[in-house]
């Protein structure tokens, strides 16, 4: 059985965990720590304590406080009518007999599972959730500042762009104290977040200047950098520019 406590409910908590051989916490990452340093010293060594926010390192560092087995977890998706195919980090810190329960628990369901160690996880957020959310903001941002006309703009983009266009309103369609959260809670934001900056400066630079070597570098330098991965995403987006030419075919029919 699963049981369900918010603040209202149960603002100690104790009665939760005690009846549970696993809790998992999964609050606003600006709740997580008061909530697990509360939780913390009501745990048995039989329990298995884990949470599922999107940075890892702080928390752990506070489930290694309790005396349970402590496992971190972060589903690295939205809710979804069937979570199958999805990723799902896994961080063992202190897992004693729990691990396989755990993992086995996802992969029966179909979903990816990767070990990774809570600093390795967060260096990851940085790109994958803190420098993508941050990309598509700021293009929306720069939508509204320059005033786009969006259906224009629709009426003559590609389906390709028009993939990148769902996406970005996939993302600002999220709840903003969320992707708030995601910007500022993770300490190895700010250092890809300026670097990026840095080099999209340097870029507007030489193409302000019209230095066509150096434009052609910097693509050729980076495209160098993602070497083989190139090939297969190529496939992978091919097929999604398929899927976007056939819906939006549809959509005009009706």
């Amino acid at each position: 059985a699963v049981r369900v406590a918010g603040p209202m409910a149960d603002p100690g908590y104790g009665g939760l965990v005690a009846e549970s051989d696993v809790v998992i916490v999964t609050v606003p990452i600006s709740e997580t720590l008061a909530v697990l340093r509360r939780i913390a010293p009501l745990l048995r060594p039989q329990q298995l304590l884990s949470d599922f926010t999107s940075i890892k390192a702080a928390p752990l560092e506070a489930m290694l406080a309790s005396p349970a087995s402590v496992i971190g977890c972060h589903p690295l998706f939205a809710p979804m009518a069937s979570p199958a195919g999805q990723n799902v980090v896994l961080c063992p810190q202190r897992p004693g007999p729990w691990l396989d329960w755990y993992e086995g628990f996802f992969r029966r369901h179909g979903m990816q599972v990767v070990r990774l160690e809570p600093a390795e996880h967060d260096e990851a957020m940085a790109f994958i959730q803190g420098l993508t959310h941050f990309i598509n903001i700021v293009f929306a941002r720069t939508l509204q500042t320059r005033g786009a006309r969006l259906e224009q703009i629709l009426q003559v983009c590609s389906p390709v762009y028009q993939v990148l266009f769902a996406i970005l309103c996939r993302i600002l369609s999220g709840d903003a104290h969320l992707y708030g959260q995601i910007q500022a809670s993770n300490p190895n934001n700010p250092p890809v977040l300026e670097e990026f900056l840095v080099n999209g400066r340097a870029f507007l630079d030489v193409v302000e200047r019209q230095d066509w070597p150096a434009v052609y570098g910097i693509f050729n330098e980076a495209a160098a950098y993602l070497g083989d991965f190139k090939g297969v995403a190529r496939e992978e987006s091919d097929f999604l520019i398929e899927r976007m030419t056939e819906y939006l075919a549809r959509r005009r029919e009706r």
